[in-house]
């Protein structure tokens, strides 16, 4: 059984930017309850928290670190989810399983443009949220100005819940606000505006404390804090030194008390939209993350949402319809897991073996069979083309992107057909060079990536007759067939008008097909530049053939040759996919990006500003934004962001049609 109960849990993510101290303060959390005995540190490669040889090398969390610890009798899991923008999937994981998102904000730098991001998605996925400034034993600053400017930037009503004694180098720790009487001068106003937003949570308090001036009770203070928090009408601030832990039990202290349990709330959705609390019939979980382990398999975590599960329990997997056993269940910490007999609502806990089970899955009861929405990640915007360096490794190389696609909702592999090419896509290049990194790691498929070559077509601008004739004698049986046809400009998306024009039997009626296939093997390989032809009508007009020597071979290749005498004369041109992209980005940049993407060929629709953040809209050649997430980076300093669609297709420029037919001349000549 577990020893503890649902409300007894606390569930935290540590979001927000990179070099905020995430992982510090939660290894300071571990080391304050007693869970680790000694305090390990970011830059000696010693937390729990970053266990990765790449985490390691590189001194930043690339991957989710799932933690626990007890304090005062409550059971917290503390997800620690990586910084950078490249990793938003692992972000959007803790997200998932947690009630209440903290967010890491260094008080030096105040809040940077990713952490923005990632404190409105914590928004847009209803999580109750909270603010902890790390690194105030570095940065001298002006506590009361500086929380006072919280609810301005972060757009959210913002009140501290503790009071710094002594900023900077003066930085001593910190005295929680008290919900019951104080005589502190400093602290009593405090109190009062925290008090005055905890009544706002419920109608009834509320209206006592406005007709009869009736405060709480100091324990009916602390609940209606706890739900004006839960509903986000409330974010409390606090600080800490992460990397000494001062001010970290007053943060857990406050924690145990007011901060939302799974009992509290925000509550799960299910697929339909219908809130599911914990004390829902039947036992459910949500897969939050998967791990593809080389020694112990598929590892599930998951976040007990209703019910409580036992070893030896079958649930129900929705989306494939099979039952699934649990046979072990275990706690985690960093990459240790100790094991556990049960877990209720609220629970975090690593699954091995269930080898059906994938990220965003449900476990339910069979009895009530429900699903959870799944999680909520941004779209991969970033492509690289991918093939082992030894092609003999094809079919490893198929298993590991597959595993690694489960393991990760932000990183999408596929074929496209218009290149050939197998294609990664990540949210950047970061991330994808992390995803490859570990498939050689893990899988031991070493892959070399390249920039995609871009899907071009070609079609025809005018009218034009073609002709050939294909006679081939060899001693015994020849091969012989004539063809005319005339091709002409089809309508956008058509693709291959086909039609059979001849008469009195010039073509007999089953050698047509045979034409029709040569026409569709022509446009399949290209005629100009190597790419597959779109948009085209064909008429077969007039032929001839033998008796004895024409077959549907010799008709094939008469319509494909035919095909290519008119293609060359109807004025060809190349067709680029254009892209719709949204650019976010901090006001300060907005002359260098506008530079930057007309210099692409770029053409700006419109422009939208939400706060400090600007949003330009641009339509733009997909060639022209290959390695756009690159130059993105370095002209914000890693600040801005973007989205894309396809819009449509549209004709080359000529000069640029030119070079692209040139360099196809070169490599058929090799």
């Amino acid at each position: 059984m577990s020893k503890h109960a649902p409300g007894d849990v606390r569930n935290i993510a540590l979001i927000g930017g990179p070099r905020t101290g995430k992982t510090s303060f939660s290894e300071a959390i571990l080391f304050k309850t007693g869970a680790v005995g000694r305090l390990g540190s970011v830059a000696d490669g010693t937390t729990v928290s970053d266990h990765g040889s790449e985490e390691k090398e590189k001194k930043h969390s690339v991957s989710l670190g799932v933690l626990h610890a007890t304090h005062k009798g409550k059971h917290f899991n503390v997800l620690d989810a990586p910084g950078y923008p490249d990793f938003v999937g692992e972000a959007a994981a803790a997200l998932a399983a947690c009630e209440t998102a903290v967010m890491c904000l260094d008080g030096g730098e105040g809040l940077t443009f990713p952490g923005r991001k990632i404190w409105e998605l914590a928004g847009q996925t209803g999580r109750a949220r909270c603010v902890v400034v790390t690194h105030l034993d570095q940065d001298a600053l002006d506590w009361a100005d500086f929380a006072a400017g919280l609810s301005e930037t972060l757009g959210a009503r913002c009140l501290p819940v503790v009071a710094p004694k002594g900023t900077g180098a003066q930085f001593q720790g910190v005295r929680l606000v008290p919900l019951g009487e104080t005589t502190d001068a400093e602290l009593a106003p405090m109190r009062d505006a925290l008090v005055e937003a905890a009544v706002e949570a419920d109608e009834a308090a509320l209206t006592a404390f406005l007709d009869q001036d009736k405060r709480p009770a100091e324990d009916e203070a602390a609940k209606l804090l706890t739900m004006s928090i839960a509903t986000g009408q409330l974010v409390p601030v606090l600080c800490v030194s992460a990397v000494d832990g001062r001010g970290v039990e007053e943060f857990l202290d406050f924690a145990a008390r007011c901060l939302p349990s799974p009992l509290d709330g925000p509550f799960f959705k299910d697929d339909k939209g219908n809130v599911v609390a914990p004390t829902s019939a039947g036992t459910s979980a949500l897969a939050f993350k998967t791990i593809i382990d080389p020694f112990v398999g598929r590892l599930g975590l998951l976040r007990v949402v209703t019910g409580q599960i036992d070893v030896g329990q079958s649930f129900l997997l929705p989306r494939t319809g099979k039952q699934e056993k649990i046979h072990n269940l275990h706690l985690s910490q960093g990459k240790d897991h100790s094991p556990v007999t049960s877990a209720v609502a609220g629970d975090i806990v690593a699954v091995p073996k269930l080898e059906n089970l994938e990220t965003s899955d449900t476990l339910c009861d069979p009895a009530h069979p429900r699903a959870y929405q799944r999680l909520a990640v941004p779209k991969p915007m970033v492509a690289r083309a991918i093939e082992p360096v030894n092609h003999a490794e094809d079919v490893k190389l198929s298993t590991a992107l597959k595993r690694a696609a489960s393991e990760d909702p932000t990183f999408v592999y596929e074929r496209d057909e218009s290149t050939g090419q197998l294609l990664a896509h990540g949210i950047s290049i970061m991330h994808l060079e992390a995803v490859l990194r570990r498939i050689k790691e893990r899988h031991h498929v070493e892959v070399k990536a390249s920039t995609p070559r871009v899907p071009l077509k070609e079609t025809i601008t005018a009218q034009a007759e073609g002709h050939y004739r294909h006679k081939k004698q060899t001693g015994g049986r020849g091969q012989f067939a004539e063809v005319f046809m005339k091709v002409a400009p089809a309508q956008r998306g058509a693709g291959l008008v086909f039609a059979d024009d001849t008469v009195g039997g010039s073509v007999p009626r089953q050698f047509i097909p045979a034409i029709e296939k040569g026409v569709r093997e022509a446009m399949s390989k290209g005629i100009v530049a190597g790419y597959p032809v779109v948009d085209v009508a064909v008429s077969v007009t007039d032929g001839k053939f033998h008796d004895v020597d024409s077959d549907e071979a010799s008709f094939k290749i008469a319509g494909l040759r035919a095909f290519r005498d008119a293609f060359v004369k109807a004025r060809p041109v190349m067709l680029e996919p254009l892209l719709d992209m949204e650019v976010a980005i901090p006001a300060r940049f907005m002359g260098a990006i506008t530079s930057d993407l007309t210099g692409r060929r770029g053409h700006i629709t419109g422009m939208d500003s939400l706060g400090d953040t600007q949003v330009v809209k641009v339509r733009v050649p997909q060639r022209e934004v290959l390695t756009y997430p690159t130059a993105l980076r370095s002209l914000t300093s890693g600040e801005g962001s973007f989205s894309s669609q396809f819009h449509d297709y549209e004709v080359v420029p000529g000069n640029i049609q030119q070079e692209i037919m040139a360099g196809f001349k070169l490599v058929e000549e090799e």
